[in-house]
């Protein structure tokens, strides 16, 4: 039974409802593929015929930030690798600039993240700088201990590299979720980065108290204790320092701009000056904000507006130590409020993606993929000009993670709220994490994840994590034909629950496919503590190599997944089946989509493989941590 959600960790939240304000080969545009995602409110597609499309460069580390230089080179940041790399827009040559001996990298959220280019760069005034967000660790790799830190460099141009690094400021928070890092050079010739919270009171993190909302005293600020800066947008003078006519808030002048955010990897200027801002939400209500000096934007009272539709506060960091966060109900030790219940002056989002209504469906269709959130990994404000693409003009442009989409989101004439719904543009089978469009205003560079979860585009499933363009820059020049980009159109509205009610009877609620026949209660095909190890592992063999080998690896050695060799924490079989049925941080739950007896057979070939020797998964220990 579907009711309002929380941010919590493990299990996808049943939650709030949104209000709708390898290179492949032969790509074609066309619009008899699968459709491009589910949305909970009909999404008009462009007509991506106007482009043409391909490959610009590959082999990328997870490029993460994406800025056009003076040079007519694309500068972007590698998030793994530490590398901040140059590359040709019309051949895709690379050119390695800096590689940081420094960073500490993780899954998701923790590497080199933002990068911004001083207006005068190559201009031969002296400010021939580069500004870098990225994480470090001050702990072990055993107990790790981040934090980020903003640093300058010069670029030298007789030797093509990035030289004379200095610290700009350091000891900003950081952990192994939500750190944001987007990095900006203001028209007020300032710097703008955004920090998220860490993943507090959510997934792995559920217990670490949510910081969005308190604010620094002015001890910790002469101290240059910035721990309290989670889930703010700083604003800063080139040299790292506090603006003086930074905002006062609660009687003490920081670096914060804005606080109450949750992940903002979004944040970009309009030319009058409007700084636009796109965040993750929980399981609904990504935002598009205007960030106004001194502005509380509620997270984690509020999700989106204050409606109390379908998401609710609960404080995990003060429950009692251990409590289940997948008991439902919530046990009453856990403090809970409701939107309606915050009591601070907020600002509210000009838009959501998606805000839908109590008892949504979440978790009900392909897990959080199909969840009514898309993801937004950047912001971008586009005018057409007399040349551009005038189907975009006076918009925001906003990559998606999930959906592989970029969606254009048009503004009023004043920029200061949206004009109807966003449309979904050139979308393919790929996490979409920045983007750029070429100073004329016709050629667009998209940059993709190296790996994760996205929209299916093809075939009958609705999630997957095969991305056909890993680690890529794709090229979309408008007024050209051509392509070797799988481009698809449309949005599956009708997949949604707010289009249609739950699977029905003689579906299966995981695959949301008919039950075949005898397999509904048939009590042969349970493993228990019983069954043969090899056997079961053996059908758990190919299950894993389709759903977990890209993350974890073919033979358990970890990637961008945990290491499963020798791992210990698979000697306990609830903890394996909530994992794999619920996901755990940054991994996708796939208990929407496989069996009991699929995740039983991947647990048990997980937990006897690698060098594991922890015996059967049961189908009553999957069936019981759902």
């Amino acid at each position: 039974m579907a009711t309002r959600h929380s941010e919590r960790g493990g299990r996808p939240p049943i939650a709030k409802a949104l209000m709708g304000g390898a290179v492949a080969a032969a790509l074609m545009l066309s619009t008899s593929m699968v459709a491009a995602q589910v949305t909970p409110v009909e999404i008009e597609s462009g007509d991506n015929s106007l482009f043409s499309s391909r490959v610009l460069s590959t082999g990328l580390s997870n490029p993460w930030a994406m800025r056009w230089g003076p040079d007519d080179m694309i500068w972007l940041t590698e998030r793994t690798s530490g590398e901040v790399t140059r590359v040709d827009p019309t051949t895709g040559a690379q050119q390695l600039l800096l590689t940081l001996d420094d960073v500490y990298t993780g899954p998701q959220h923790e590497g080199l993240l933002g990068m911004a280019l001083h207006p005068e760069l190559l201009q031969d005034t002296g400010n021939d700088y580069i500004y870098i967000g990225y994480t470090i660790n001050n702990g072990t790799a055993q107990e790790p201990d981040p934090s980020a830190q903003i640093v300058r460099y010069t670029y030298d141009a007789s030797l093509q590299q990035l030289v004379e690094p200095t610290i700009l400021i350091e000891g900003l928070p950081a952990w192994n979720d939500h750190n944001a890092g987007r990095v900006v050079f203001g028209p007020d010739d300032k710097l703008y980065y955004s920090i998220g919270e860490q993943g507090a009171n959510f997934g792995r993190n559920y217990q670490r108290p949510n910081l969005a909302q308190v604010l620094p005293t002015q001890q910790e600020v002469d101290n240059q204790d910035w721990h309290t800066y989670s889930g703010k947008v700083l604003r800063l003078e080139l040299d790292g320092s506090i603006p003086q006519d930074n905002p006062e808030i609660d009687g003490v002048k920081s670096h914060i701009l804005s606080y109450g955010h949750r992940n903002p990897q979004g944040l970009g200027f309009g030319p009058d000056g409007t700084l636009y801002e796109a965040e993750h939400g929980p399981a609904s209500d990504d935002e598009f904000n205007i960030i106004r000096p001194g502005g509380n934007y509620g997270w984690p009272n509020v999700a989106g507006f204050i409606d109390d539709q379908a998401y609710f506060y609960a404080n995990w960091s003060e429950g009692p130590e251990g409590v289940d966060r997948n008991a439902r109900p919530i046990p009453d030790t856990v403090p809970q409020f409701e939107e309606s219940d915050f009591e601070g002056d907020m600002i509210d989002p000009i838009a959501t993606y998606f805000t839908v209504e109590d008892g949504y469906e979440f978790g009900q269709i392909c897990g959080y993929i199909c969840d009514p959130t898309v993801a937004p990994s950047s912001i971008l404000y586009y005018g057409a000009g007399e040349d551009g693409i005038a189907e975009w003009d006076n918009s925001v442009l906003i990559p998606t993670l999930k959906h592989g989409t970029l969606y254009v989101q048009h503004l009023t004439e004043d920029g200061q709220q949206t004009d109807g719904l966003p449309e979904a543009w050139l979308s393919t089978q790929n996490r979409y994490r920045d983007v750029i469009v070429s100073p004329d205003g016709k050629t667009v560079f998209i940059a993709t994840d190296a790996f994760g979860s996205a929209a299916q585009k093809y075939g009958e499933g609705l999630n997957t994590s095969v991305l056909h363009n890993p680690g890529s820059i794709l090229m979309f020049t408008y007024g050209e034909e051509g392509g070797g980009l799988g481009v698809v159109e449309g949005n599956d509205f009708d997949a949604s629950p707010q289009a249609e009610a739950g699977p029905e009877e003689f579906e299966d609620p995981n695959t949301g496919k008919e039950a075949a026949e005898g397999e509904a209660g048939d009590e042969a095909a349970a493993i228990t503590s019983d069954s043969n190890v090899s056997e079961v592992a053996g059908l758990g063999a190919p299950k894993f190599a389709a759903n977990c080998a890209m993350c974890h690896g073919p033979a358990g050695q970890g990637g961008a997944g945990a290491v499963l060799a020798g791992n210990e924490n698979l000697a306990d079989a609830s903890f394996v089946a909530n994992t794999l049925i619920h996901g755990f941080g940054y991994m996708p739950a796939f208990g929407n989509q496989l069996s009991d007896e699929d995740i039983a057979q991947i647990g048990t070939y997980i937990r006897n493989s690698f060098g594991n020797d922890f015996g059967v998964l049961t189908t009553e220990e999957v069936a019981a941590a759902r």
